[in-house]
């Protein structure tokens, strides 16, 4: 029995929140990417019927979730100090909504009050359903953004914030209208097969942490996605490491997603 019939058939599921649990020791078996990753990990929890007795259905707040009780106690087997916990978000529309969705959920599934940084990865699809590198004209939208990370950063519950795939004039108009500054810049390498000399030196002057990465600009697809009818509203990927030993203990995958002919907010995220 797989929990697609039970997702698509319920209304309570207009919108639905998905949580692969700690796939870190399945690495193997879902392959190196993160493409294969997310998409193993859907498949695991959506489709695989050894694992149904491990997956929780919630209508309350419209969310599927594996493996709760394992990745608690990964998370719970070393003090919170002991362990650092970074996510990468990975946002194709703009929408604040879902920035704040994402951070919140994150809390939720990891039962935690902060996590250690948070990095954004803001590619916007065009009408055909490809990316569209950022432009100055995705500044504004990246701006807002931001300010939705800025505010969770503000209420201690992010500690250092980052952000994917800028060049180097884009990275400084952000940073020169930001409160909360970005302390971590990734680049793919990939696309940029050598870091900018310019971005490097701008990255140390101001004590931004310059990293590089191998993720896709569109995670996953919409046509990619397991769930018939539904579209992808925004993905993350979390780690946890602890922090004496530099060792991951747990990393997994949550993704919100909207069915397309019947979008409503899931309760969750209702107003007060």
């Amino acid at each position: 029995m797989t929990m697609i019939p039970a997702i698509t058939s319920n209304d309570k599921f207009h919108n639905v929140i998905i949580s692969t649990g700690n796939i870190l020791n399945l690495n193997k078996q879902l392959g190196g990417k993160s493409t294969d990753e997310i998409l193993g990990g859907l498949k695991l929890t959506l489709q695989c019927p050894k694992a149904a007795a491990q997956v929780e259905l919630i209508e309350a707040d419209g969310s599927v979730l594996r493996a709760s009780e394992e990745l608690e106690k990964k998370l719970t087997e070393n003090n919170r100090s002991e362990i650092s916990i970074g996510a990468k978000i990975f946002l194709n529309k703009s929408s604040s909504s879902f920035v704040e969705q994402a951070i919140r959920t994150l809390l939720q599934v990891l039962k935690v009050e902060h996590v250690d940084n948070v990095v954004l990865a803001y590619h916007p699809k065009t009408e055909d359903n490809a990316s569209q590198s950022n432009s100055n004209e995705n500044i504004d939208q990246l701006r807002e953004l931001w300010t939705s990370l800025e505010q969770f950063a503000q209420e201690k519950k992010i500690t250092q914030l980052g952000i994917a795939d800028l060049d180097i004039d884009q990275l400084q108009q952000l940073y020169t209208t930001s409160k909360v500054y970005p302390t971590i810049a990734q680049i793919n390498l990939e696309s940029c097969c050598v870091v900018p000399p310019a971005l490097q030196e701008y990255c140390t002057k101001h004590d931004i942490q310059l990293l590089t990465h191998s993720d896709p600009e569109i995670l996953l697809p919409d046509e990619q996605f397991i769930l018939p009818g539904y579209q992808v509203d925004w993905a993350l990927r979390y780690q946890v490491h602890v922090r004496c030993r530099g060792v991951i203990t747990a990393k997994g995958y949550i993704l919100g997603a909207c069915n397309k002919f019947k979008h409503k907010l899931p309760k969750l995220f209702e107003c007060n």
